[in-house]
């Protein structure tokens, strides 16, 4: 038997005017949520996945096993944030990442998509359980770009795998047999994006209770300038002889959000609530027109990532309501793209400074220049080893025989798409091959 105790922390950061990550300890199931899509979309969608994973563990209890009860929870939660994308255009685009912990019995089951990470704290030593879903994560297993080189990346906010980009979603779990002293550490890449496991693992050795622990590991986060929301949620399991009964469900509400105490109508507090409105009108109206300049300034300092007529292209501007001006098109069409990534670019990439936002741009030319090819010339070739050529370029070769008496069999004559053709790796060609017959005349 266990003795579970559990803490969660959830802060704006220095930067962001909202915070879009949701946190959740409820019984045995924990999670954390880091949405995405502006304007509060990314809060909606962080909200409604934890909200919809908690709701189908509950109703699912002792009817499914832990790792489909978890695959199955956060799929369920893809369609809903799907779903509501898809139901208005201020949500459209809108995602989260979500990984969570479910505790069932001696065994803890982790769920996850998109990069925000699970962690297990145990005999001193700090272990990964999650592998992010993101660009630079396949970067560095590709060995392009260090560990180091990652955490400053200017692509590191581009995820390859979220909730609700897509009908459905492939979700990882993994299970851990949970042993006495284990801390499982769920966190945003608010956290792990500025703090590495060597300070994350220093933090959970010095502190003896989840509370301490998570306060200053967001602390270490906001130290280090604190540009994203950081949220965390702590899990620690000690041995125990007794039952402890679990902890009731706690739903995290962001500061400011709390509903105030309603004044008396009427008399001195109807004048109070009179007068703060007067002075609330006269701050607003003095703000207007120092607003209009500033969102002039920022409209013209801001440049973003998207697609133009299919082709990868660098914009001026605020990315919503299309109030974006072509910076530059490249002639790399996003259809070279992964999917998952192609998807992001044409719902457009998130703001950037110019020179941040050029270095996207070639990173995406890189990605599309890795999974297409230039179509050789191989008219004229015996079709050994023009399939050889091609197939060595990973396209994928269907012959078509002909007959011509005057050309030497096995010849390739025509090919489709024509030489020059720029297409996408698995690309089928087709070419068409003198089939054997009459010789060739001699000239």
């Amino acid at each position: 038997m266990f003795e579970v105790t559990s803490a969660s922390q959830s802060d704006i950061g220095r930067v962001r005017q909202i915070n879009e990550d949701s946190v959740l300890e409820a019984g045995n199931l924990f999670a954390v949520a880091d949405g995405m899509g502006g304007h509060q979309a990314g809060e909606v969608a962080s909200g409604l996945a934890l909200a919809v994973i908690g709701q189908y563990i509950e109703d699912n209890l002792g009817l499914i096993g832990g790792e489909k009860l978890v695959e199955k929870a956060i799929s369920s939660a893809n369609a809903a944030v799907h779903q509501k994308a898809a139901s208005s255009s201020k949500y459209r685009d809108m995602g989260t990442t979500v990984t969570l912990l479910y505790r069932e019995g001696d065994t803890a089951y982790i769920g996850h998509v998109g990069d925000s990470r699970a962690y297990l704290y145990r005999g001193g030593a700090l272990r990964a359980l999650t592998r992010d879903h993101s660009l630079v994560a396949a970067l560095v297993e590709e060995g392009e770009i260090t560990e180091e080189e990652a955490r400053v990346h200017p692509q590191r906010n581009i995820i390859l795998k979220a909730l609700g980009l897509e009908p459905q979603v492939e979700v990882d779990v993994v299970s851990v047999k949970i042993e006495p002293g284990d801390v499982f550490l769920l966190a945003t890449d608010g956290l792990t994006g500025l703090v590495d496991d060597a300070s994350i693992g220093e933090v959970l050795a010095s502190a003896d209770e989840p509370v301490a622990a998570a306060g200053r590991l967001v602390d270490r986060a906001l130290e280090a300038g604190g540009p994203d929301n950081v949220s965390v949620v702590l899990v620690s399991f000690k041995g125990s002889e007794t039952l402890v009964p679990s902890r009731e469900a706690r739903a995290y509400r962001p500061a400011g959000d709390e509903v105030p105490g309603a004044e008396g109508s009427g008399g001195k507090g109807g004048r109070r609530r009179t007068t703060r409105w007067i002075i609330a009108a006269a701050v607003a109206a003095l703000l207007v027109a120092g607003a209009v300049g500033v969102a002039v300034y920022f409209y013209n300092q801001t440049y973003y990532v998207g697609a133009r007529d299919g082709m990868i292209t660098l914009f001026r501007g605020f990315p919503f309501w299309d109030l974006g001006m072509v910076e530059r098109r490249t002639d790399t069409s996003v259809r070279f793209l992964p999917d998952a990534l192609r998807r992001r670019v044409e719902g457009k990439l998130e703001p950037q400074s110019r020179a941040e936002a050029e270095e996207t741009l070639e990173s995406l030319e890189r990605e599309a220049a890795r999974n297409s090819v230039y179509v050789p010339d191989v008219l004229g070739k015996k079709f050994s080893q023009a399939r050889a050529d091609l197939e060595g370029l990973g396209l994928r070769v269907e012959s078509v025989l002909v007959s011509r008496p005057n050309i030497a069999a096995e010849t390739v004559i025509e090919q489709s798409p024509l030489p020059g053709a720029r297409v996408g790796v698995g690309t089928q060609v087709t070419l068409e091959v003198v089939m054997p017959g009459a010789p060739a005349k001699e000239v």
